[in-house]
């Protein structure tokens, strides 16, 4: 019976740690689209390292400030959450998001994977790390096809290009096959 048990809690165990990191990501977006950086530098372990190579959470909090004064009124839908644990204490993850954005008069569409690396430290979800990679990013009223590379967003300070779905191998071996393979 012990055993059962033990089985039980490691398994609910999982599912808390589960809900707790989905609900980082879903933090992230709050705090990104309501400005409150003090609440977003707070999902990350406090030794994270900054889009400018210094470290701390003070040092994000620097660091994001700039990123975000671009754009006015943004948008970030959350959707599929891909979740792997490493262990108890590690994990890596895949977030699907719609970000919109307005900047100046553009309002840019951009689907995006946030490759994830996370941490539990006292009993808490953090986020050690997050990559952005973009399918495209175009102005709502533009066809994603017709614009360069797929990639327009004025004055983005983090992304320069679309990646996806390019990146990933599979992707490749996929298309390098005939279809009568």
């Amino acid at each position: 019976m012990s055993s059962e048990i033990d089985d039980l809690r490691t398994r609910i165990e999982r599912i808390e740690a589960t809900e707790q990191i989905r609900q980082l990501a879903a933090r992230y977006a709050l705090a990104l689209d309501s400005r409150d950086v003090d609440a977003l530098v707070a999902l990350f372990v406090p030794d994270v390292i900054a889009g400018d190579g210094r470290q701390g959470r003070a040092a994000l909090a620097e660091w994001f400030d700039p990123v975000l004064r671009p754009y006015g009124i943004t948008f970030h839908l959350i959707g599929n959450h891909i979740i792997k644990f490493d262990d108890d204490d590690h994990a890596t993850g895949v977030v699907y998001c719609r970000p919109e954005h307005e900047v100046g008069d553009d309002w840019i569409v951009m689907p995006m994977q946030y490759w994830d690396r996370y941490e539990r430290r006292d009993d808490c979800w953090y986020f050690k790390s997050r990559k952005p990679f973009v399918f495209y990013a175009a102005d709502v009223l533009e066809h994603p096809l017709r614009v360069d590379d797929r990639f327009r967003f004025p004055g983005n300070p983090m992304l320069d290009r679309a990646e996806l779905p390019e990146r990933w191998a599979t992707w490749q071996t996929f298309w390098a096959r005939t279809g009568s393979e």
